[in-house]
């Protein structure tokens, strides 16, 4: 009789033990894999025109470093380039999803899936930062018309557009780099584009640009206007302190 109530005694504690050690470890795993960051999907477009050709190993390059240094789990980056076909025949060079880690996957496996993922992405940018050949048209418009379509999947969330890019648009309908940009000119393209349903729905996208250029600080001033128009036509959250030749920061401002 003794000896059956202790086996009993002795299996209320193994279970209790064993209760209480995995129910420790899941509480411990929730808290550890607890995330209140928000994931976020970043866009990068990288301009292939031929007057990049230099920016894009070295500029874009330094650039892309410091978005790829961001990169957390649940993260999905697309890497698109802007050439004279961009609408038309656009495929992403990227379009990965960082792994996220849980209690269901090996911590090994984990490790191996994110390095795996990171290594994919790198690889394919590399190759893209190394391509030599440039097009002689820049569609950069109708790019953020792909970024519309891309982030309508994606409602929950942080969405960011980089825009790699010297950012004058080189197509039939508009060139920068030869007209007098003025404020009647920045309104005609507005209106003219929103006669034809291609304004994009940018709302709660935050826009950077790096590599912007100009021949002088008017034209820059210019077509630095234009785009800070344009981004707010569209109801993206752009600021001109995003605008620039190089990208100084990313995701450390407000």
């Amino acid at each position: 009789m003794r000896w059956r109530n202790f086996k009993y005694l002795w299996l209320f504690f193994l279970c209790f033990f064993l209760f209480t050690t995995i129910a420790s470890n899941k509480i411990n795993a929730a808290s550890f894999f607890k995330d209140d960051k928000e994931s976020k999907i970043i866009i990068v477009f990288v301009d292939m025109s031929g007057s990049t050709n230099k920016a894009r190993q070295s500029l874009y390059k330094n650039a892309f470093d410091m978005i790829y240094k961001t990169l957390d789990q649940g993260d999905r980056i697309v890497v698109g380039t802007i050439t004279s076909h961009s609408y038309i025949d656009f495929k992403p060079k990227v379009d990965e999803e960082i792994p996220k880690q849980s209690i269901w996957v090996n911590r090994l496996k984990y490790e191996q899936n994110l390095t795996k993922a990171k290594q994919k992405i790198q690889e394919a940018v590399d190759r893209l930062f190394n391509y030599k050949y440039g097009t002689q048209q820049t569609e950069i418009l109708n790019s953020l018309n792909i970024a519309d379509t891309i982030f309508h999947g994606e409602q929950n969330k942080q969405k960011i557009l980089v825009l790699l890019s010297d950012m004058i648009q080189d197509s039939k309908e508009y060139k920068f780099d030869r007209v007098r940009i003025t404020n009647k000119y920045i309104a005609d393209v507005i209106k003219i584009r929103t006669q034809q349903k291609l304004i994009p729905n940018l709302s709660n996208v935050k826009i950077y640009v790096a590599g912007a250029s100009a021949p002088n600080s008017k034209k820059f001033r210019a077509i630095e206007l234009l785009w800070t128009r344009y981004f707010e036509a569209c109801g993206a959250a752009f600021s001109t302190h995003r605008y620039g030749h190089s990208l100084l920061e990313f995701e450390k401002d407000s």
